[in-house]
């Protein structure tokens, strides 16, 4: 529980489908609270049933756990929340036997802390799959988590399944957020782009703050995303951003 003297944290979520489909064809997901000081992603995968619906499920599911580090824990009522919704449909054969192997997603909780000084947090994350956390510090060190570098995205990153089974173990990974950080939460195509125009030289910190800047935030960023798709940076897939910074404490 955040204390109301402890400093803000400053936050931005955008989401934008891939080209062709419209907003409420996105699968990807995600869910804040900035007063409890968690944030989530997740990235559904678009081969399975109702993947959009269990992304949310798990970003949601995330926020409302008494623990969220114990993934097993919240992981049966998002189960239970997503059967609740789709088993009862009418579908055509091929959806039923869609439906009867589930829904799958990538995902990422953030969990944010004050840590004694002013404007100074520790974050904890974890993380199933490529969805990626990135901190930005001083303009120029870049940590990647869970991912590190460009090249290591797959076709087959490890996923949360909807139905009853063994699911993959989380990793996890901690961290402090000091004044000037920005830590950037991001499903895989753009976490790839990212990283990647890193590695080459470039600023792409650079280029997100000034979305986050821009009069419209969303219009910005989907002019922007058709740009690069346009000449081959991006692929084209769900994208999702969120954004959190520390604020000013209130005594500043």
């Amino acid at each position: 529980m955040r204390h109301p003297a402890d400093p803000p944290i400053l936050w931005r979520a955008l989401r934008h489908p891939k080209d062709g489909h419209t907003e409420d064809e996105c699968e990807d997901a995600w869910a804040a609270d900035p007063g409890a000081g968690r944030f989530a992603v997740a990235d559904g995968a678009s081969e399975s049933a109702f993947a959009g619906l269990w992304a949310r499920l798990l970003a949601e599911g995330f926020l409302a756990a008494p623990r969220p580090r114990d993934l097993s824990g919240w992981l049966t009522e998002a189960r239970n929340r997503w059967s609740a919704e789709v088993m009862g449909l009418e579908l055509p054969w091929y959806a039923e036997m869609k439906r009867e192997e589930g829904a799958f997603a990538t995902f990422l909780g953030l969990n944010v802390r004050p840590k004694g000084p002013a404007r100074s947090c520790r974050w904890q994350a974890l993380a199933v799959g490529d969805s990626c956390l990135v901190r930005v510090r001083e303009d120029r060190s870049v940590r990647a988590f869970p991912v590190r570098g460009s090249l290591d995205f797959g076709n087959q990153p490890p996923l949360l399944g909807s139905r009853p089974g063994a699911a993959w173990p989380p990793r996890r990974c901690y961290g402090s957020l000091r004044p000037g950080d920005r830590l950037l939460l991001m499903t895989d195509a753009l976490a790839q782009w990212f990283l990647g125009s890193h590695e080459n030289g470039g600023r792409p910190w650079e280029a997100v703050a000034s979305l986050l800047a821009a009069e419209q935030p969303q219009a910005a960023f989907a002019d922007w995303l058709g740009e690069l798709r346009n000449r081959g940076g991006l692929h084209n897939d769900d994208v999702t951003l969120l954004s959190i910074e520390p604020g000013r404490a209130p005594e500043e």
